[in-house]
């Protein structure tokens, strides 16, 4: 409980200093006593008002003060009300709140990803692989992002393509690395991923007539 007073005090504490060292330096430039007083009255009106707006908005009684409210508000609202920051702040939230949950981070890329901001995706998917080094969906999504940012599929993209496949018998990274073959053109190594990705899918997946095409050559 007292952190948050600590802090208000330092605060309050280093703004006085700040008003000090900046008189003592008028001083020293030779400006005469009226000009240092209004200085002083600058810095002192200037720490008055932040720490005004603090108390109004930050709250120090509460921890995270006028932001936690606001989270909780909008947690109440329903989620598909919700603009691409008001989902990005509720799961940094998520996120914050159990440190081991990869979810959050996961969806967080996969926002990012449709905001077509692939950079900051990256960054979620890697935090995300960070609390669950076999997260498929991880390892695809920084593939994914990677691909969105230079347009194709680097080889680094295809590192993680290959690394989500050896991770779990999901067809997804392979359907990627298929497509990644059919992009450069090696319609051989494309035929095989497909296949690959085809053997995986279960008789009602609906990629499976299409995987079946195209790992025989055919157009689907």
């Amino acid at each position: 409980m007292l952190t948050p007073y600590i802090v208000m005090i330092v605060g309050v504490l280093l703004a006085a200093g700040a008003a000090f060292w900046t008189l003592r330096a008028v001083r020293r430039a030779g400006a005469n006593a009226g000009t240092g007083r209004f200085v002083l009255l600058v810095c002192a009106c200037a720490s008055v008002v932040a720490l005004g707006v603090y108390l109004v908005n930050g709250r120090p009684e509460l921890a995270g003060g006028a932001y936690a409210e606001r989270i909780a508000a909008l947690k109440l609202r329903p989620r598909e009300t919700y603009t691409m920051d008001e989902w990005l702040a509720v799961l940094h939230d998520e996120a914050r709140a159990d440190p081991a949950d990869a979810w959050p981070l996961l969806a967080s890329g996969e926002v990012l990803l449709r905001g077509n901001r692939p950079e900051e995706a990256a960054r979620a998917f890697d935090s995300a692989l960070r609390r669950d080094p076999r997260s498929v969906d991880a390892l695809l999504g920084i593939a994914r992002s990677i691909a969105m940012k230079e347009g194709h599929f680097t080889p680094e993209a295809l590192a993680f393509l290959e690394q989500a496949s050896t991770v779990s018998d999901d067809p997804a990274p392979w359907l990627y690395r298929a497509m990644a073959a059919m992009e450069a053109g090696d319609d051989a190594a494309a035929r095989q991923m497909w296949g690959q990705a085809y053997a995986r899918m279960s008789s009602d997946d609906p990629r499976r007539e299409m995987a079946r095409r195209f790992s025989t050559g055919q157009q689907p």
